[in-house]
């Protein structure tokens, strides 16, 4: 159920810078990582966003959250403007926004306790301390299917999914309103992955969450969202509703799409092959990012890069040929 925008997002850009020299170093080029995005995720709902390796998913994810400060463009939260430093401060963002990140591990510090972990939180954001702030850790861990048994041990003796379903918990304790999930299920296996998206659906649900879901697995991406954005070399190219999906219309998407594995072995679904391979992001095509591996790329294709219009019934899609 999706109701008034909580996150829009006007011409989101932020580079990387290259340099060389060993003492005096010059910024001899950029990494193109998220150039002029624009988007909106609404209250309640979950926006899929999916692209291939290194196409800036995370990049865009961290910085809407403030975890990397944009080059530029505009980021509403709620009523407030994020960049301009006079809307929320970044104390407070965190409490209301949250990430759960690719890898569980790297996020928790090795040498604190799960108990630690999860009450740390509380403490600096004068929610709750001791045996409160335990108590308050203990519920939410149960809730995310692991005990009391748990908190006193260390990230390293706990699985890949245990780990994740400890960040989740980590990310719910502040109450927050938004929570960016960095490809949540990209460390476990097939069973435990059905588990931690049926878990964050229930508590999506319990605690009227809104999700920023990263993935470059479709099926899940498919499963999650209420709407999904596909991302291609630091742009997004189409966003189409679930009930969409089907009818995808960029190039681009409907390669990335046709690619999705079909459990039936005699389907005679089409896979759409795409020639050439990701120009670097160093040095991006002009025109349309796509158009030299595009099928339908046409003279203007690599002059005239194509703006993000709705062709009907909210589905945006950034392509000559919709024009």
């Amino acid at each position: 159920m999706t109701g008034k925008v909580l996150l829009q997002v006007e011409n989101l850009k932020k580079y990387f810078p290259l340099r060389s020299g060993a003492i005096f170093k010059k910024t001899i080029g950029h990494v193109y990582a998220v150039d002029d995005v624009s988007f909106t995720v609404n209250e309640g709902e979950t926006l899929g966003l999916v692209g291939e390796s290194g196409c800036g998913k995370t990049t865009l994810g961290r910085c809407v959250i403030m975890l990397m400060r944009p080059d530029s463009g505009k980021i509403m939260f709620g009523e407030r403007n994020l960049m301009t430093g006079d809307g929320v401060p970044l104390k407070q963002l965190r409490q209301e926004t949250q990430m759960v990140f690719q890898d569980p591990y790297a996020s928790m510090n090795p040498r604190w306790t799960i108990k630690s972990t999860l009450t740390e939180p509380l403490r600096i954001h004068h929610i709750a301390a001791g045996q409160k702030a335990t108590d308050i850790a203990l519920r939410l861990l149960k809730r995310v299917g692991l005990s009391e048994d748990h908190l006193n041990r260390f990230p390293h003796e706990f699985s890949g999914g245990q780990r994740q379903r400890i960040c989740i918990a980590r990310a719910l304790l502040v109450k927050p309103k938004f929570i960016v999930l960095d490809e949540p299920t990209s460390s476990t296996d097939v069973s435990v992955q059905a588990q931690t998206l049926n878990l964050l659906k229930e508590l999506q649900k319990e605690f009227g969450l809104t999700y920023l879901f990263i993935s470059h697995n479709l099926s899940v991406i498919r499963y999650m969202s209420s709407r999904i954005a596909v991302m291609y070399l630091g742009k997004i190219v189409e966003i189409v509703s679930r009930e969409q999906a089907d009818d995808i219309v960029h190039p681009y998407s409907k390669a990335l799409f046709s690619a999705v594995p079909v459990p039936d072995p005699k389907s005679k679904v089409r896979r759409e092959l795409l020639k050439g391979e990701v120009p670097s992001a160093i040095n991006p095509p002009a025109g349309c990012r796509f158009h030299p591996r595009c099928p339908l790329a046409k003279e203007g294709c690599h002059k005239k890069e194509p703006l993000l219009q709705d062709i009907g019934k909210g589905h945006l899609v950034a392509c000559h040929e919709q024009e």
